[in-house]
């Protein structure tokens, strides 16, 4: 009997969701997030601190259209430098005793480019026809979309966007490292709007349901201007 009514349940979440389709969830997301405005932009600077195992370690992310990121992070007074030039992606970590830019492998460009605010994985899945409805879940008590996205690379991560805002609250993704799978989930602890786009400005990190720890946003400028030759090392 609790068999028959669990699939019961799951029947009508998926009869509720499929008066949304895609396409009107995309369209709300877009709109409430405010992604034409920030696809108007040109440079996007964030400052912040990342705080993890009892530390606070700064750090900046400077983007510049259409695809230029350099990452600067901060330890024991050092800086960790990964960048995107347009072209090449490379890394200065001076924890592994290289003092010299590293020019990183084409495996590992992905991960520099999330940090592209301009491209926005929600958006380019959608228009890629690389996203799919899976239903209903509530996340920290509120009802929200399930959104199952693929990226470039094949890979498959989870979003989850609040039902009533279409506003993300939570992304997963199972990810392998040294032969062991783990559940990296993100929530959106806190959230700003600046020069009418929504940012998520606190946002906490859980490995296989533990947390690590979380970024918080404490600066985000539009438009100062930034010059190609801090896209160089």
């Amino acid at each position: 009997m609790k068999k028959t009514m669990t699939l019961l349940a799951a029947f009508l979440v998926a009869s509720v969701c499929s008066a949304q389709s895609l396409d009107e969830i995309a369209n709300k997301y877009y709109a409430a997030n405010g992604i034409e405005i920030l696809e108007k932009s040109q440079t996007i600077m964030m400052k912040g601190i990342v705080s993890q195992m009892g530390m606070e370690l700064p750090i900046t992310i400077m983007v510049k259209q259409p695809n230029k990121v350099k990452v600067i992070q901060e330890f024991n007074g050092m800086e960790i430098i990964t960048l995107f030039d347009g072209e090449k992606g490379y890394m200065v970590n001076p924890l592994t005793g290289a003092t010299e830019p590293i020019e990183l492998p084409a495996e590992q460009l992905g991960s520099v480019q999330e940090y592209n605010v301009f491209k926005d994985s929600f958006m380019e899945a959608y228009k890629a026809g690389k996203m799919e409805l899976e239903g209903e879940e509530e996340v920290e008590g509120k009802p929200a979309y399930k959104i199952a996205i693929t990226n470039e690379s094949g890979n498959t991560s989870i979003t989850y966007l609040d039902k009533e805002s279409f506003l993300p609250v939570k992304t997963e993704q199972t990810v392998s490292q040294m032969g062991m799978e783990m559940l990296v989930e993100a929530y959106v602890k806190e959230r700003k709007e600046i020069n009418g786009v929504k940012f998520g400005t606190r946002v906490a990190q859980f490995i296989n349901g533990s947390e690590m720890g979380d970024i918080t946003f404490e600066t985000i400028e539009f438009d100062t201007p930034i010059e190609d030759s801090v896209f160089q090392l």
